[in-house]
């Protein structure tokens, strides 16, 4: 929508400029400030927003309540900063099926009917369509606690960076198990002590690709407990079906796993996929 005003500007007369100048600006800033400048499906400069948004997730998400966002919580919240996080993640939730609500559906509820959000929600960039769910949970999240987000922005070994995926912290030895029907495409088991090494990336992990549709996932298990993996190269494997045991091999602050997803070499948000209705 910012793209088509600002083309608008360019090719007005200069009179017109001036005056489109005074009333849009307020306009673009407003647009700004209420979350539509996000890359690839993310916040940028989400750093200031990391602690409470994980609070909130393990308030719900390890719940089985299903995934919100972080930007569909800044949203709303950008506009009304009154409202908690808590307060946005539960009204964005179909209590039924446990998946986030359409944003039509959103700005159907009297909380958010009259937000200026609401009033430009088809060029926001938000979910307004039905949602695929074709994973499973990769562990019992009930027994997790989340540690860090999909590109969530943080500092590992005073290192700063872009988190690719999701880590569910708990306890050594926990089990993991595959999100999907897949193949197992790599079983490296490198690490030999369940310990840190900070030169050693993934440490222990498994990777398993998925076809779903006319989609193909690429799913990434790492930090994974010594000589702890159930599978081997080339077999078939189910959703649910156990693949390994959580540790902290590799560069890793505690036993946790890291979850990550790729479609077509582009990392995504894993999470997005999780069907969290039963």
């Amino acid at each position: 929508m910012k793209k088509k005003i600002i083309a608008l500007i360019c090719s007005s007369s200069v009179g017109m400029v001036t005056i489109f100048l005074i009333i849009l600006i307020p306009i673009l800033m407003i647009l700004d400030f209420f979350g539509l400048d996000i890359t690839d499906g993310y916040v940028k400069d989400n750093m200031e927003y990391a602690d409470k948004y994980r609070a909130t997730l393990n308030r719900f998400l390890t719940k089985g309540k299903g995934y919100v966002p972080l930007v569909r919580i800044l949203y709303f919240y950008n506009e009304d900063g009154e409202l908690t996080f808590d307060e946005i993640y539960e009204d964005n939730l179909n209590k039924e099926d446990n998946k986030m609500l359409k944003i039509s559906e959103v700005c159907e509820l009297e909380k958010y009917e009259d937000m200026a959000v609401c009033n430009d929600y088809e060029n926001s960039g938000q979910l307004d369509e039905d949602q695929n769910k074709p994973f499973v949970p990769p562990m019992d999240l009930s027994n997790v606690t989340i540690t860090s987000f999909f590109m969530e922005e943080r500092v590992v070994f005073d290192k700063k960076d872009n988190h690719s995926g999701w880590d569910l912290a708990s306890r050594e030895k926990d089990a993991i198990y595959s999100v999907c029907d897949g193949l197992v495409r790599t079983v490296s088991f490198t690490q030999n002590y369940n310990s840190t090494n900070t030169s050693g990336g993934l440490g222990n992990y498994i990777s398993i690709e998925c076809n779903e549709g006319e989609n193909i996932y690429t799913v990434l298990y790492g930090h994974l407990y010594p000589n702890s993996s159930k599978v081997s190269i080339g077999q078939m494997v189910k959703a649910g079906q156990q693949i390994a045991e959580e540790g902290t091999t590799g560069y890793s602050t505690g036993n946790h796993l890291h979850y990550q997803v790729k479609l077509n070499g582009e990392n995504i948000d894993g999470m997005s996929l999780i069907n969290f209705s039963d």
